[in-house]
């Protein structure tokens, strides 16, 4: 167990550090399947929101959930400001360094499933991709409001940062953050949020994952990806309008399935069994079909 990892923290039992170059991942594996799963958690987040789904999945995969670079009990010592094309490189070196060859299926949850589709698009692809409220659209309404203001040169000081870490826990904006996605959370889990607030490294992480996400250009590649894509997006999700949403995946992607269900932003946190019901449906689907075509 990784001592900077709470003992309370979800699935903390199989967290571990694995530094590669300038960064100190803090990965959660478990699972003897040579069927591997990664899960990329969303802007702001960590490997926490994974909660039982994790587990769960582990009973039929090799499941790897990891902290983004700057979130959570990831460190990174190196450049702080990362585009997305730089994270899918850092994920390539991880997965290299845990002797993987191939991630067989990806979970992104919004900004996380942006990267799984970068990454896919500079590695072998992944037989599945399952994107949860994928953010591709730019600039959500919710970023204006509350991230832009912290992006210009003085906010992303380590000395501001520094100071905001300190004095956001005690007002109630993360709080009104998470109202914002129109997920119900219970308190337990709002508290986590608070707790990786707490840390300026976490909140400049946030702020920068969120600036170096060129989704346009991204967009512009999709339809190169040959990966079965499922997206699961939620009609009240505060964040990423469901309707302009769904619009983007019929343009920018080849055959996608999408299936529409209620909740917010956060939906997989609120409900982690219909979620993973969900993500189980979309990655044996998958099987069913390889073992129809051998």
């Amino acid at each position: 167990m990784m001592k900077r990892v709470p003992k309370d923290w979800p699935n903390s039992a199989y967290s571990q550090e694995v530094q590669v170059g300038d960064l100190f991942w803090h990965v959660q594996i478990v699972g003897n399947s040579p069927s591997h799963l990664l899960l990329l958690h969303g802007t702001g987040s960590s490997t926490h929101t994974w909660g039982q789904i994790f587990t769960e999945l582990s009973m039929h995969y090799t499941v790897i959930a990891v902290d983004l670079p700057g979130h959570g009990f990831t460190k990174n010592l190196g450049n702080k400001t990362l585009s997305l094309d730089q994270l899918a490189d850092r994920l390539t070196d991880l997965r290299k360094a845990l002797k993987i060859d191939y991630f067989d299926s990806i979970v992104g949850h919004s900004a996380g499933a942006t990267l799984a589709l970068s990454y896919a698009l500079k590695n072998k692809q992944p037989k599945t991709i399952i994107g949860l409220n994928p953010s591709l659209i730019s600039l959500p309404n919710f970023y204006n409001k509350f991230i832009a203001p912290f992006l210009n040169p003085i906010v992303t000081s380590s000395f501001f940062t520094a100071v905001l870490s300190d004095f956001l826990p005690k007002t109630k904006m993360i709080d009104s953050l998470l109202d914002s996605t129109k997920s119900v959370l219970p308190p337990e889990k709002r508290e986590r949020y608070k707790t990786l607030f707490k840390s300026a490294d976490h909140l400049n992480g946030s702020m920068s994952f969120m600036a170096g996400a060129d989704i346009p250009s991204l967009l512009n590649q999709c339809k190169k990806i040959n990966s079965r894509l499922t997206f699961i997006v939620t009609e009240d999700d505060g964040w990423i309008p469901m309707k302009q949403l769904c619009e983007v995946i019929r343009k920018d992607f080849i055959n996608p399935h999408i299936l529409e269900k209620k909740g917010g932003h956060l939906f997989h946190e609120e409900s982690e069994k219909q979620a993973l019901e969900l993500i189980m449906g979309a990655l044996t689907e998958e099987e069913v079909k390889d073992v129809h075509a051998d």
